[in-house]
C-alpha cells in the first residue's frame, strides 16, 4: 500500500489475536525450560546441534523435490569438507550450500546488530543457498516468474519483476521498524507499539518472501533461511539457534505448509502465522523433549542401581518414547524368572518408564510423558 508516494508494508493480522497469543506464550515457556535445561553445556549438545543442521538440510531441499535420504545427506555432513563435489552432483551440492549458509547464519548475531540481517545479508544468504546450481546473475531477478501446481498450471503469479525492488525496500522499512520500535535508522525515538514479537517478524519474513519471489530461483529454501535468522533477535532463542528444525515440521505438514502460504498470499496471514507457530513449538518441543529424556535415564540408572529391573530399563530406553513392546522381549533376553520379570514391569511402571498397552502382555515406553 501507498502512504503517500511512499510504498510501505503492513501485513495484515492482528497481533493480538489469541490463537496467535496462546501459541506465543507456548514457544516462551518452551524456550525457557531450554535455557533452564542448560543446553550450552550439557552433554548431549554436539548430538542435537549435527542432528539439527543435518535435519535443516534434508527436509529444506527435500520440500524443493531433493532425492537424497536422511542417511545420505548425514555421510555428507561428515564428508562435505574433506570431498569436493563435483558441477554434476546437484543434489548433493543443494545440500551442502545448506551446511554453509546455515553455519553462515549461526555466525551472524541479528540480536545486537541490525545490519547482521539486512538487505546485503539476505541477497548473501540466497547466493550461498545456489552456489553451483545457477546460470542467473546475482541479486534480484531481472525475468518474470510464475509457480505451477502439479499439472503445469499457473497456482501463483509473482509481482512484476521491476516491483522487486520497491517491495523489497518496503520490507525493510517494515522490518527495521518492526524490530527496533524506531521509524528508521536515523530516528532515534522508540515506539514500542510499532515493536513486534521476533517469532511474528519470522512468520511474516517468510511469507513475504514468498509473495514477492524476489529471486529468479532458491527463494523457498531463502525464505526458510532468512526467516530463521530474522527469529535469533529473540536474545534467548539466539542462544539454542542451531538446535532444533523447524524445516522437519514444514516437510510433515506439506500441504498445510503450502496451503496457509497461499492464503497469505491472498492477503489473510493469520492461517500461515499459526502454522508457523506450531511448527517451531513442535521443534522446540522435540529438542526438549530430548534433553529431558538423556537426563531422566541417567537419574533412572542411578536408582535402578543393578539387577534385572535395570537391564530391562536399559532395553527399553534403546526405544523411542510411544513405541509398543511385549514383555516377552524380557523373556527371550533375560535369564529371569517369570515371577522376576512381572515383578520389575510392575517397578517400571511405577517409576513412570512404561505404561500398560492395549493388549494383554504389551508396555508403551513413556521415559518422558
Amino acid at each position: 500500500m501507498y502512504d503517500g508516494n511512499r510504498l510501505v508494508y503492513r501485513p495484515n493480522f492482528n497481533p493480538f489475536d489469541y490463537e496467535i497469543q496462546q501459541l506465543i506464550l507456548e514457544a516462551e515457556r518452551n524456550i525457557g525450560a531450554l535455557a533452564r535445561l542448560g543446553l550450552k553445556s550439557h552433554p548431549l549438545k554436539p548430538n542435537i546441534l549435527r542432528k539439527s543442521l543435518v535435519k535443516t538440510a534434508h527436509f529444506t531441499t527435500k520440500i524443493e523435490q531433493n532425492k537424497l535420504e536422511y542417511k545420505e545427506v548425514e555421510k555428507l555432513y561428515q564428508d562435505y569438507k574433506k570431498n569436493p563435489l563435483t558441477i554434476k552432483q546437484k543434489a548433493q551440492l543443494e545440500v551442502r550450500n545448506v551446511f554453509e549458509a546455515y553455519e553462515f547464519i549461526y555466525e551472524l548475531d541479528p540480536f545486537k546488530d541490525f545490519s547482521d540481517m539486512d538487505e546485503l545479508i539476505f541477497k548473501k544468504l540466497q547466493q550461498l543457498l545456489m552456489k553451483d546450481l545457477t546460470g542467473y546473475p546475482e541479486g534480484y531477478r531481472q525475468i518474470p516468474v510464475a509457480l505451477q501446481d502439479g499439472d503445469g498450471n499457473i497456482s501463483y503469479q509473482p509481482p512484476a519483476f521491476n516491483q522487486v525492488p520497491h517491495l523489497m525496500n518496503a520490507f525493510f522499512s517494515w522490518l527495521y521498524t518492526s524490530v527496533t520500535g524506531c521509524m528508521s535508522a536515523y530516528d532515534s525515538e522508540i515506539i514500542q507499539e510499532k515493536k513486534l514479537h521476533p517469532l511474528l517478524i519470522s512468520g511474516i519474513t517468510h511469507h513475504l518472501i514468498g509473495y514477492v519471489h524476489p529471486f529468479p530461483d532458491g527463494n523457498g529454501r531463502t525464505a526458510r533461511a532468512y526467516s530463521t535468522l530474522v527469529g535469533l533477535i529473540h536474545n534467548d532463542l539466539s542462544k539454542i539457534k542451531d538446535a532444533f528444525s523447524v524445516e522437519e515440521y514444514f516437510d510433515k505438514r506439506i500441504e498445510d505448509y503450502y496451503d496457509t502460504l497461499m492464503i497469505a498470499t491472498q492477503g489473510d496471514l493469520k492461517p500461515f502465522l499459526i502454522f508457523y507457530l506450531e511448527c517451531v513449538n513442535a521443534s522446540l518441543t522435540r529438542v526438549l523433549n530430548e534433553l529431558q529424556r538423556y537426563d531422566k535415564i541417567k537419574y533412572m540408572r542411578e536408582i535402578l542401581g543393578k539387577g534385572h529391573a535395570r537391564t530391562m530399563f536399559e532395553l527399553i530406553a534403546r526405544m523411542e518414547d510411544g513405541a509398543v513392546f511385549h514383555r516377552q522381549l524380557f523373556d527371550d533376553t533375560l535369564d529371569a524368572s517369570s515371577s522376576s520379570i512381572a515383578k520389575n514391569l510392575s517397578k517400571l511402571k511405577d517409576l513412570g518408564v512404561i505404561k500398560s498397552g492395549e493388549n494383554r502382555g504389551e508396555y508403551m515406553i513413556s521415559i518422558v510423558d
